[in-house]
């Protein structure tokens, strides 16, 4: 029956009841949209500004929109082929309408030239599916009862929901900005050597890089400057009730300055010896926050509110000052409260989050007062912009454009920046700063303060910028607090790959990129306090003697060598999205540093060597070493293709020669030509080995099959096994283990693939009759203390009732769990048995291109976000860990990697009062 049948016989679609109603939807724009994105990558960066993947109505085009972004975001190219291989990686094809159906998408678009209009449609009708949703939903709150304030709050939250924007404001010429912000200080004032690249702005750190350069990706990292940060206990207001800083989530909500809720983009770990101040309300209530927290306070009567820190409000309210502060009004009844006490106390374990109010404002404590959530890229960027006329971008996910514009006209014009704030303006500050408006009102720098922005959003922009105005730097801050807007393993595979998109935009766009990010905990455990490379957020290292399995030859060799020899470009098996090993090249080795390593032993026997903070693959994603605990289970290969190198020996007698020269101590180790033997020659090796010194036999119980000899053979045997699928675990003493095969399926194919190819005597034929039988007993796995999330769900689907059957709704449960990608897969998991401290010794890290991890040891980990930047520039002020300390006002400016020149320290002037470095010597 066709379409125009189906509405002669019951009408059209719009006629019929609400209930029977379709959701707004128009599927031939959001045809046309996707075809417009495989004809053209300008109609790609158009429509990913526009849409997001929930708005589609068809699942179908959903995932192909998925696959189209992330390949774009890969800078790999985007067409019907390539889509159509990125959906059968993901096994997706068949859902989405095979390889025709791209190729019908292409051919039915009217024309490009008008993706962005076509997107503008499914955005508007995702907005009126959404309000459709969020109607239902009110309603139901309005029949389900309870507390009527709470409901109110609830349906508001819900409206403002279908109203939220997609990437918030867009960036602004400073031009833009420059009256706004002076607005604001009038506002508070009346209530109360020539070189190649880029210049930064700093003459020695100029010297030493010649600028940035053209395709640069810079890293400038430190810790976080200013604590802005509040005690674990303080109550926090959300929609639904109260939770703690301690508590609180990324992704969870708040209550933002006015009254509306405000998502949590970002949370800092956990900071301890911060000066600590309590601060009591009229009302009696307290907080406890540290020195440099944020609050939005008014300093005077009568003046308008402003962004003050904890010892500012000490300050006034020592001088007798009346510090007010104004509640939000709407759902709340607005009241007016004062600060009455602000007192020293000792130090208490603190923290802070990130919202995306345009504000950066939320409440905090039971009275509800408003509390407020990166200086030397910022004067890089004046730098660029202002003295030397280079068309520059900043991005900010933290600051607001108001905040960033004010911190730049307090360093151009020398006027500082809590008088700007607070208001308190002389004669010659408006003088002065009417001087540098007209100075700088030109000046090319643009500046976006999207919240929660994307990857897509930031390359769209800058491309645009880059054909409208010629740009010259681009500035990120920060790294940890950019979306990808999908959902992925883990936060260090998510922050990997913006690290990689990033180096990959500023090569394209042929500008330096300055991408700022925040250091771990590691400069505060050592004495001096200084950074290190390795203090990378999301970074981890491994000691010289781990084994890196090669893709080429098939061979390890161990990370140690990698660096001293300085070898390039090394194949490497590496996982996927699909967890499947494919092949990917390990750029360099390089060292970072000297630091405690600890030992991961798993159940197989096998063991690494890494830092704390280097990540392995979990169940759960990618989870740090030091996270690890004794019953988790990470991921080692189950399979490992066969290497590119490919030569058979010419004589089999030569490889059981070899076996027995092993045997008997006559060689140390194979030689690296039997890594690249033909498959039956490896199993004829192996099976060899076995022999000599292993057995297959029958027992009471179960089938046994296991090798004993020197632990080096026992690796280079195991490794040899993955080539045919077979697991195997190792124990015993450090110089002599037995090698074991245990599960039934391995042992299936030890005795099918390797046994027929030696003798290994009479019980084989018995043992695989066994084992194909299913009549073995093999080691039980240890209980899991929670089921995995497949078994959860099924738990859950089995429980209730369900109108259409439950083996229906189990058979959609399996396909939106992905069990065929679980079932094919090249890894399994296996158990930690411990982690223990193992020394304090030199570490190294690798660059792996794409899927940023690799196989070490057997066993498969992860690489750091450095890997992708030219230069790492590390941040550091002795007076933020001594209070009385010698160099009160300098920072050195830490230049940790270079790779095409020196690396070296720089120091300069920190003048916080005008929120700037500057050169030690002279302004700029």
């Amino acid at each position: 029956m066709s379409l125009s049948e189906l509405e002669r016989t019951y009408g059209p679609p719009g006629e019929g009841s609400p209930e029977e109603r379709l959701p707004p939807q128009d599927v031939a724009a959001e045809q046309s949209a996707l075809g417009a994105m495989l004809l053209s990558k300008d109609a790609i960066g158009e429509c990913s500004e526009l849409i997001r993947p929930v708005d589609f109505y068809r699942p179908a085009h959903e995932r192909i929109y998925e696959a189209v972004v992330d390949l774009f975001s890969r800078g790999e190219p985007v067409d019907a082929i390539t889509v159509a291989d990125e959906l059968t990686k993901r096994g997706e094809l068949a859902r989405v309408g095979g390889t025709a159906y791209l190729h019908q998408l292409i051919a039915g678009v009217p024309t490009a030239a008008n993706a962005s209009f076509y997107a503008e449609i499914v955005a508007e009708r995702a907005v009126l599916r959404r309000l459709v949703e969020a109607g239902t939903r009110i309603v139901q709150i309005g029949y389900g009862g309870g507390d009527v304030e709470e409901s109110v709050n609830t349906a508001q939250a819900e409206i403002y929901a279908v109203a939220d924007k997609r990437g918030g404001e867009d960036y602004h010429a400073l031009a833009d900005l420059i009256q706004p912000t002076t607005d604001e200080i009038e506002h508070n004032a009346s209530s109360t050597g020539e070189m190649v690249g880029v210049p930064t702005g700093f003459t020695e750190l100029d010297e030493l890089t010649n600028g940035l350069h053209p395709g640069q990706m810079v890293i400038v990292a430190a810790r976080p400057a200013v604590g802005k940060a509040l005690a674990l206990d303080t109550p926090l207001p959300t929609p639904r009730g109260w939770t703690t800083m301690g508590e609180v989530r990324v992704g969870d909500q708040l209550l933002g300055a006015d009254g509306r809720p405000t998502t949590v983009v970002a949370a800092t770990e956990v900071m301890l010896d911060r000066p600590c101040y309590e601060v009591e309300f009229s009302d009696g209530s307290v907080i406890t926050a540290d020195a440099e927290h944020l609050w939005h306070l008014s300093l005077t009567e009568g003046a308008a509110a402003s962004t003050v820190t904890t010892t500012e409000v000490d300050r006034a309210v020592a001088s007798g000052a009346t510090v007010t502060v104004a509640r939000p009004g709407g759902a709340q009844e607005a009241a007016a409260w004062t600060v009455t006490r602000v007192e020293t106390v000792d130090t208490v374990p603190v923290r802070c989050v990130q919202v995306d109010d345009e504000k950066h404002l939320y409440l905090a404590g039971r009275s509800m007062i408003p509390t407020h959530n990166s200086t030397f890229a910022l004067d890089v960027a004046r730098a660029a912009a202002i003295k030397h006329r280079l068309p520059t971008v900043v991005f900010s996910l933290e600051m607001s454009r108001t905040e960033i514009t004010m911190r730049l006209l307090s360093a151009e014009s020398e006027i500082p920046l809590q008088n700007m704030r607070k208001g308190n303006m002389r004669d010659r500050d408006w003088t002065r700063l009417a001087e540098t408006q007209g100075r700088i009102h030109d000046a090319p720098l643009f500046i976006d303060d999207s919240p929660n922005m994307s990857l897509m959003e930031i390359r769209a922009k800058c491309r645009r910028l880059k054909q409208r105005s010629d740009l010259k730097l681009v500035v990120v801050d920060y790294l940890q607090l950019m979306s990808s807007g999908k959902r992925v393993e883990s936060r260090q595979q998510e922050v990997a790959e913006f690290s990689r998109a990033l180096k990959l935009l500023a090569k394209e766009l042929e500008v330096p990129l300055i991408a700022l990010s925040q250091l771990n905990r590691g400069p505060e455990q050592r004495t001096d306090k200084k950074p290190q490379m390795s203090d990378l957020r999301e970074s981890g290292c491994l000691t010289a003697d781990t084994r890196v399995l090669r893709a080429d030859t098939g061979a390890e060799v161990t990370m140690g060598d990698l660096h001293e020899t300085g070898e390039r470009d090394v194949p490497v098996w590496s996982l996927d999205e699909s967890l499947r090993y494919v092949r990917r090249h390990l750029t360099h080795v390089f060292p970072t540093g000297t630091r405690p390593v600890f030992r991961l032993t798993l159940t197989s026997g096998k063991t690494v060597r890494a830092t704390e903070n280097h990540p392995f693959l979990t169940y759960d994603g990618w989870k740090q070493l030091g996270d690890l605990r004794a019953g988790d289970r990470i991921a080692v290969p189950r399979h490992v293709p066969a290497p590119e190198k490919h030569e058979p020996w010419s004589d089999d007698n030569q490889v059981r020669a070899m076996a027995r020269d092993l045997d008997s101590g006559k060689l140390d180790s194979p030689p690296d030509s039997a890594a690249h033997m033909s498959k039956r020659q490896i199993g004829l090796f192996v099976g060899s080995l076995w022999k000599l010194g292993g057995a297959v036999r029958v027992t009471d119980g179960g089938v046994v099959i296991d090798w004993t000899g020197p632990s080096a053979l026992a690796d280079q045997m195991s490794r040899q096994l993955l080539r045919f699928g077979i697991s195997t675990r190792q124990w015993g003493m450090a110089a002599t283990v037995t090698l074991a095969v245990v599960e039934k399926d391995d042992q299936r194919r030890f005795l099918r693939e390797i046994a027929p190819q030696v003798d290994l005597g009479p019980e084989v034929a018995r043992a695989l009759a066994l084992v194909e039988a299913g009549d073995v007993r093999t080691e039980p796995r240890a209980v899991l203390d929670q089921p995995a999330p497949l078994w959860q769900e099924m738990a859950r689907v089995l429980q209730r009732e369900t109108t259409g059957g439950a083996l229906a709704t189990v058979v959609d449960v399996l396909d939106t769990e992905d069990l065929d990608l679980a079932a094919v897969n090249d890894v399994l998991f296996d158990d930690v048995v411990s982690v223990e401290l193992d020394g304090v010794e030199e570490v190294f890290d690798a660059t792996v291109l794409g899927n940023h991890n690799f196989v070490a040891n057997g066993i498969a980990v992860h690489n750091s976000i450095e890997q992708d930047a030219d230069v790492v520039i590390l941040l550091h002020r002795e007076s933020m860990y001594e209070r009385e300390s010698p160099r009160e006002g300098e920072a050195d400016v830490i230049v940790a990697k270079h790779r095409n020149g020196p690396t070296d320290t720089v120091v300069v002037a920190f003048q916080g009062h005008y929120s700037r470095f500057t050169n030690m010597a002279s302004n700029f």
